[in-house]
């Protein structure tokens, strides 16, 4: 059951980093005390992610059963792709009221929004093809019940790390603004880098 494990941490974690149109959505609607139509938009986003993931991940165990010899390089992969993003987070500022995607006015539209919106940002699926390949890399053996939670516990992460963040904008409402953005961020990068510097020193033992 390791594959779920690994599966909530990396969409909890992974989901910090404030960027993206879901993200921005989330504190917009927030700052507006919009929250259930910002859980909605989130549910239907980590719908579609979890998509992205679970092809990630059986993609990933098709590959190292026929090539074996690719895990050590995957792994610098990873490493360097965590590196590189915590980089970029590290100096990335949020601008919420130029970026702001559209709010549904509906729950239907709220989960099929967030939902369309994640579906078709093709960088999830990179994101999701090094996360679950460097994860994966380090497992001796993958079981069938690995390969199938890892998505479905990624999803559960994704929801439960802005359920939090949405339950501390209910109780700081009107209080705290776009500076909890950079301080996520900030935060994010710093993990991510810490993380990269650690598995690239692994993979080059």
């Amino acid at each position: 059951m390791l594959g779920a494990l690994f599966g909530f941490g990396a969409g909890f974690f992974g989901s910090m980093p404030v960027s993206g149109p879901i993200a921005l959505i989330v504190f917009r609607s927030s700052l507006k005390g919009h929250f259930s139509k910002a859980i909605r938009v989130v549910t239907g986003a980590a719908v579609a992610e979890g998509i992205y993931c679970a092809i990630a991940t059986f993609g990933f165990v098709q590959i190292s059963t026929a090539y074996p010899f690719l895990a050590k390089y995957i792994r610098y992969v990873g490493a360097v792709f965590l590196l590189v993003l915590g980089i970029v987070f590290m100096f990335q500022k949020v601008r919420f009221a130029d970026e702001m995607a559209p709010i549904p006015e509906n729950k239907n539209s709220g989960l099929v929004s967030g939902f369309l919106i994640a579906l078709f940002n093709p960088t999830l699926f990179l994101t999701w093809g090094s996360a679950s390949s460097t994860i994966f890399s380090w497992f001796d053996t993958i079981s069938f019940w690995d390969m199938l939670l890892f998505p479905i516990a990624a999803s559960t992460g994704i929801i439960s790390w802005f359920a939090i963040l949405l339950e501390i904008f209910k109780k700081y409402h009107g209080r705290i603004g776009e500076k909890i953005g950079v301080y996520a961020i900030r935060g994010a990068s710093v993990i991510m880098l810490v993380s990269g510097g650690f598995l690239l020193y692994q993979a080059a033992k």
